[in-house]
């Protein structure tokens, strides 16, 4: 039986308000299928199918009655019977019905207009000279730990593609090297002609933008014999913004300075970890882009899709050759470290939903932990988990974090940032992670738990105060202090001309800037723990997921698959045997258009 499913008041609202312009025989029916198409919107689709193997379990869960079943079958044979409501195809009414599921006209519209600019983006000349550039690149590659750093077969498609192509969708796995991939594309860019300043660099989220920023600096810097092109991309790399950030969103009046009537300047746009770009922000983007401007998307299509609506990535990253480019080959199965390959295994296991495989790895004792490759912890573990959590990286990064760093005018100094940066590092070393925010086991309670400990520690009443050394992490935007969603800082002291006070310190584009506590506590939250969504696009040595105490709809392979491949060297889980099975089953499911759209429009 389908766990019932709460329905919106507003849902049921716009369907008694569709159902009055319908016969009123057909009224109820039509308000179950817009509930139902009104929850598969909420749950990421962007359509719903009126098959009965699929409508059915959702109808139950909403417990409406087998007359929405019946309307079903009805308009997926003549959906203009409840015209000027329902329509076909491309009919400018409110509901529509194509290949056999309900669209809402403007999700329909929405998806339409994406695969057509999509459509000719893919349709764009190839440019000529990119494996040229390419054999120059490769004749100068980076070194590390005194070993070139040599693209593989793959990589090296992935590379020519995407200097070739208008469109190019790029999905690889942990260790598959989509670091040095970004990289090699940047310096063809430059060798084909793409001034650096006409290039821009994207991802979803704040902390995402400067993860790329980090390793692509990083990777550069390891070119053993640059060439003056690769002198030029060094001196000039565009620094990586948020999506919105490019596209010039204003939050005062929720529009983007950028569109089609005022495009990007930049002839070559690159998104790191698309897989989290839903359907409007892929439109909107697209539709920012100039006549002649490339599109690269980089990501991982096995993770979570977008929060909102649509899986964008996944279905670019089937639409095949001429667009999708896969990386199969991970580096982490290097016998010299088994830490990484423990956990690339176990998350290889999850993406396969081979179930067998991923219990196979026994629970053990909290303290036999060693926080290497892929453990396991039982739910009745997670008291002692957490004490023996905090020990390790919780008290770690409070300890020492009392003495106070100098700034002149809200920036750290150039020591204090070093001693700032120190902090960052052990906070970046280890982080837990939850699929709710509620629950005993939710992000709420995990932060309250860690909370109680740094306070404790420091004699503080933990309603009222901070300790100083816990980690921050910004939950909404606020443009004027340059602060974005996701973006992580610390609690810490700061001497200002004003003395010394508890402030939030944060990296940003200025540097180590620090504010007054009191300032940003509205827009900040504790982070010794986070949800997977807010995880995505980081990456830490060690990554603990507890699971809740049940099976959610939440909980799916997904979110395991996220989780595990947020770590660079040791991934546990703790939750039961039971609750890790039932996840590792469930998929995500997402219902959408996007790619029999981008093909037909693609062959026409």
């Amino acid at each position: 039986m389908a766990a019932p499913v709460e329905i919106d008041p507003t849902d049921r609202h716009l369907g008694e308000q569709l159902a009055r312009l319908v016969p009123a025989a057909d009224r109820d029916a039509l308000v179950g299928l817009v509930l139902g198409l009104r929850h598969a919107e909420r749950e990421g689709s962007s359509r719903l199918p009126l098959d009965p193997a699929i409508l059915g379990p959702l109808t139950e869960a909403l417990g409406l009655g087998p007359e929405v079943l019946r309307l079903a079958a009805e308009l997926r044979q003549a959906p203009d019977r409840l015209a000027p409501v329902v329509g076909a195809g491309d009919a400018f009414r409110p509901l529509s019905v194509e290949d056999g599921c309900l669209h809402a006209q403007r999700m329909r519209a929405l998806e339409q207009r994406l695969a057509e600019g999509l459509a000719r983006l893919a349709a764009a000349p190839p440019v000529p000279g990119a494996e040229a550039a390419l054999a120059e690149v490769l004749a100068r590659p980076p070194v590390l730990g005194g070993r070139p750093l040599v693209l593989s077969d793959e990589q090296r498609a992935a590379v020519a593609a995407a200097g070739r192509q208008g469109l190019t969708a790029i999905s690889g796995g942990p260790g598959t090297g989509k670091t040095s991939i970004v990289v090699s594309i940047l310096r063809v860019l430059v060798r084909l002609g793409v001034a650096p300043e006409r290039i821009a660099l994207a991802a979803p989220t704040g902390k995402a933008a400067d993860r790329m920023r980090a390793a692509t600096e990083a990777a550069l810097a390891r070119i053993a014999d640059p060439t003056d092109a690769d002198r030029r991309l060094m001196a000039e790399l565009p620094r990586p913004q948020t999506l919105h950030r490019l596209l010039g969103f204003s939050p005062r009046d929720e529009t983007f300075r950028h569109h089609e009537h005022d495009p990007l300047a930049a002839q070559v746009v690159l998104v790191d970890e698309s897989s989290m770009v839903d359907l409007m922000l892929a439109d909107r983007l697209v539709r920012a882009l100039g006549a002649d401007a490339r599109l690269v998307l980089v990501g991982d299509a096995h993770q979570l899709p977008s929060v909102d609506a649509g899986a964008v990535f996944r279905d670019l990253c089937a639409a095949g050759e001429g667009i999708a480019v896969t990386l199969r080959h991970s580096f982490r199965m290097d016998a010299s470290d088994p830490r990484g390959r423990s956990v690339l295994e176990a998350a290889r296991a999850v993406d396969a939903g081979d179930v067998r495989r991923v219990k196979g790895t026994g629970a053990v004792a909290v303290d036999a932990l060693r926080f290497e490759g892929f453990e396991r912890v039982g739910a009745s573990g997670l008291e002692p988990f957490l004490e023996r959590w905090w020990t390790t990286f919780g008290q770690p990064l409070v300890q020492g974090a009392g003495e106070p760093l100098e700034a002149r005018g809200g920036r750290l100094t150039p020591a204090a940032a070093a001693r700032a940066e120190e902090r960052f590092a052990r906070m970046d070393r280890a982080r837990l992670l939850a699929p709710t925010r509620a629950r005993r086991e939710g992000v709420v309670a995990l932060n309250d738990a860690l909370h109680g400990r740094a306070c404790a520690a420091r004699s503080l009443d933990p309603r009222r105060s901070f300790a100083f050394g816990e980690p921050l992490l910004v939950t909404r935007n606020d443009y004027e202090r340059d602060l974005f969603n996701g973006d992580q800082g610390l609690v810490l002291p700061v001497r200002s001309e004003r003395g010394v006070r508890p402030s939030a310190v944060f990296r940003t584009r200025e540097g180590m800037v620090a504010f007054g506590l009191e300032a940003v506590r509205s827009l900040t939250e504790l982070a010794w723990a986070v949800t997977v969504h807010k995880a995505q696009g980081s990456e830490h040595d060690v990554v603990a997921l507890v699971l809740p105490g049940e099976a959610l709809p939440l909980t799916t392979r997904e979110l395991v698959y996220t989780a595990l491949t947020r770590a660079r060297h040791g991934a546990l889980v703790v939750g039961s045997e039971a609750v890790l099975g039932a996840a590792v089953e469930a998929r995500a499911e997402r219902f959408s258009g996007l790619r029999s759209r981008l093909d037909r429009a693609r062959a026409r």
